[in-house]
């Protein structure tokens, strides 16, 4: 989030104060704008990269990595394979949009009033691609804020509504990400979680219950958190809590689940690509085992330390692939080639959107 001070918090990270802390979000929003430009410039980012590269590092020198074999491993990778997982990633996007829309329509966001341009089906992914963007760029899961400004902006819609929704969207991809992590170990290693995963499950719980209790907080805890707010951010923190509850309804929490789950799973299935197309010694991982691995890396992309989890991801791979007994450098050259897909992908096309947008 966003706050007064100009520091950007995690969403994430401040779950167990979101109700008390988004009228300040939606006040900063609403007096100075949004600027992607000033927060790419600010220490705190320059910050974040430096210990991005420091983590990378680290974990190259503590790997004894053979620079010249994994790029050789690289360089023998099947680039059709590569293009078929590039696509299953952006598969993602429509489908992220379509269950945003579900929630937006939940929560009374007039998407269908009319015609709405800003509310079209592209025009949601135009804003989930582009606050992927952000979130490659800056620290603190900022993309969740500038996606509730990009509605504000373009569909005039109450800033603390379009985060409300956001935050309900948080929440089904921390239960769909953390139940299918759960399920996958359960599969690949039974009941005997190799050492050093547990903290992998025990940051993911953490997440969980966080944001369970910053929405329960809100439904049996409103009073009280009126209480501490001025009043005259009570009307903003009410629209926040509205369109967070009511984005959930019994009649679309079948297709929010399957929806949720499909998106997961094709995160899964873009790493098997990747592996797939680095030969036969790395396809010997089962599909249990990848999906794994890729949203083991997912879950850390919510730490508010490095943008998109940079740095903390790639290491999280690489030594997920050796604790399979992988080889430490096609490990990784596996590292490099997922997050060529999933990172710098999105920083180049994110780049390039936000230059072309008409929305931002």
């Amino acid at each position: 989030m966003i706050q007064e001070t100009h520091d950007s918090i995690s969403p994430i990270e401040q779950l167990p104060r979101t109700a008390a802390d988004l009228p300040r979000e939606e006040v900063v929003v609403e007096q100075r704008g949004f600027s992607l430009w000033d927060k790419l410039r600010s220490p705190r980012t320059l910050v974040s990269f430096a210990l991005a590269i420091a983590i990378i590092a680290f974990a190259l020198h503590g790997l004894d990595i053979d620079l010249a074999l994994t790029w050789q491993h690289i360089r023998q990778a099947n680039p059709w394979l590569l293009l078929l997982g590039l696509g299953i990633f952006y598969l993602t996007f429509p489908l992220r949009a379509l269950r945003w829309r579900m929630l937006l329509r939940n929560a009374e966001v007039p998407v269908d009033a009319g015609r709405q341009s800003w509310a079209s089906l592209p025009a949601l992914i135009e804003y989930i691609y582009l606050s992927w963007f952000a979130n490659c760029i800056v620290p603190a899961k900022l993309g969740d804020a500038y996606r509730g400004y990009l509605l504000k902006q373009n569909g005039k819609i109450s800033f603390a509504s379009a985060f409300g929704t956001i935050f309900a969207e948080r929440l089904l991809d921390m239960l769909g990400l953390f139940g299918l992590l759960v399920l996958s170990a359960w599969v690949t290693f039974g009941t005997h979680m190799p050492d050093g995963t547990q903290i992998v499950f025990s940051f993911g719980a953490l997440l969980v219950l966080a944001i369970l209790g910053g929405l329960a907080g809100m439904r049996w805890l409103s009073p009280l958190v009126r209480r501490l707010i001025p009043q005259r951010l009570h009307q903003i923190y009410s629209r926040f809590e509205q369109a967070a509850l009511s984005s959930f309804s019994p009649a679309i929490l079948p297709r929010l689940i399957l929806f949720t789950g499909a998106i997961w799973l094709l995160e899964g299935l873009r790493l098997f690509c990747v592996i797939e197309a680095l030969g036969s010694e790395v396809a010997t991982l089962s599909l249990a085992a990848i999906i794994f691995i890729a949203l083991a890396s997912s879950l850390l992309t919510a730490l508010p330390i490095t943008p998109a989890g940079l740095g903390v991801v790639e290491s999280t791979i690489t030594l997920l692939l050796t604790l399979f007994g992988i080889n430490q450098n096609l490990g990784v050259a596996v590292t490099f080639l997922d997050r060529l897909i999933n990172f710098w992908s999105i920083v180049i096309g994110g780049f390039v959107a936000y230059l072309i947008s008409k929305r931002k």
